[in-house]
């Protein structure tokens, strides 16, 4: 096979794929959509002390469940979820005594849901209202 017919078949094929190992190096790179998760969870206007929030999508998607400390939650992008709606859970428990490891936090609340719109780069801050 001569050097210019080699040069015609190949070389256009080889850049393809050079091509596309350079998209598929980006695309691993990206968050595939994701948009990063942070803000507050607090119940009846107070910071819930210690719980966990879950993002399920009422869609097709992943979920993302995060813990809440002083009120606060962070997910990062990675980890995230894509903007659109969801159901948001949200559980919340008073801390246990620091001297009585064997004392068990108490559940603040029911398990509370609603309905939330992710948007990307917007905080988020579910409020838990106080029981009737």
């Amino acid at each position: 096979m001569s050097n210019s017919l080699f040069s015609r078949l190949f070389a256009p094929l080889l850049c393809v794929g050079v091509g596309l190992g350079g998209l598929f190096v980006v695309a691993g790179c990206s968050n595939g959509g994701k948009t990063a998760l942070q803000g507050e969870a607090t119940y009846g206007g107070e910071p819930i002390p210690l719980g966990t929030i879950t993002f399920t999508p009422q869609g097709d998607g992943f979920r993302a469940i995060q813990t809440i400390t002083d009120g606060k939650f962070d997910i990062p992008a990675k980890h995230g979820v894509a903007p659109g709606a969801y159901t948001v859970t949200v559980e919340g428990y008073n801390e246990a005594p620091a001297d009585d490891p064997d004392q068990v936090a108490d559940k603040m609340f029911p398990d509370y849901s609603t309905s939330y719109t992710v948007e990307a780069g917007v905080p988020i801050v579910i409020d838990v209202p106080l029981a009737e």
